[in-house]
């Protein structure tokens, strides 16, 4: 008695990180009230601020800047190899910046044409940049056979036809076999409507760019997003294990 064809797939994961380094230059000559100066700048009528910095109570965190006259509330000024912002508190001083994954290794099992399997992980991300911050992805290519690259499982088009790395969409028939990924929680696009809203990962190998998983221009603490894979098969693909490689980069933002 023949057998069907049995899939086992795995996915690996990568992630990575990029930082911006905010420099912060500091003259520290002795300066008069009304007058700072030193052998490379001269300051009149200097009054930076009576004080500043961070206060905190039960129930209440305050960051403050009082008394600022120089500059006003979005002065920046800048040459080539630095730059400094001067005024009433608009930005805060860059902090902690952290961005993980729940777990790196993602087993969709033996796969069939009845029926999807699933796997997931979270996402998490807590940044105090003024700027907010975005999570890309892509893969590296599509599922691919382990021991012929020419066999392969598409990215998912769903139901309809009408996804791709860019816009989200119905897919919930096992039979429109592929391989996308659903998003929900924080900051997520606004395309993943629903937990059967799925796209395809952006491919490298296509020169697809990367798309945002997260993102937002606000400050994020512990902000969290749960990403669900899904595989089917459309019948024709040869057993065998399939992987691809996805890849996680977060931008924070000052």
């Amino acid at each position: 008695m023949n057998q069907k064809p049995k899939l086992r797939l795995t996915l690996q994961l990568v992630a990575t990180c990029l930082s911006l380094i905010w420099l912060v230059i500091r003259f520290a000559p002795p300066a008069l009230a009304e007058s700072l100066s030193s052998d490379s700048f001269l300051i009149t009528f200097g009054n930076f601020n009576v004080t500043s910095g961070e206060k905190s109570g039960e129930g209440y965190i305050l960051t403050d800047t009082v008394g600022q006259t120089g500059a006003g509330p979005y002065g920046e000024y800048g040459v080539s190899g630095y730059f400094l912002g001067g005024g009433f508190q608009y930005i805060y001083q860059i902090q902690y910046f952290s961005f993980n994954i729940s777990k790196l290794n993602i087993d969709l099992g033996t796969l069939s044409a009845s029926d999807f399997n699933t796997d997931f992980h979270t996402l998490g991300i807590t940044t105090r940049g003024a700027s907010g911050y975005a999570v890309y992805a892509y893969e590296g290519h599509p599922l691919r056979h382990e021991d012929d690259i020419a066999a392969i499982i598409d990215d998912t088009i769903c139901d309809s036809g009408n996804c791709d790395e860019e816009t989200a969409g119905i897919w919930t028939t096992p039979g429109n076999g592929g391989f996308g990924f659903n998003a929900f929680g924080d900051d997520v696009p606004s395309d993943f409507i629903s937990e059967n809203h799925y796209r395809q990962f952006a491919n490298v190998a296509s020169t697809e760019n990367m798309q945002i998983v997260m993102s937002s221009d606000n400050i994020a603490h512990n902000a969290q997003a749960t990403i669900t894979y899904q595989a089917g098969l459309s019948g024709s693909e040869a057993a065998g294990n399939y992987q691809t490689y996805v890849v996680y980069v977060a931008v924070p933002g000052y």
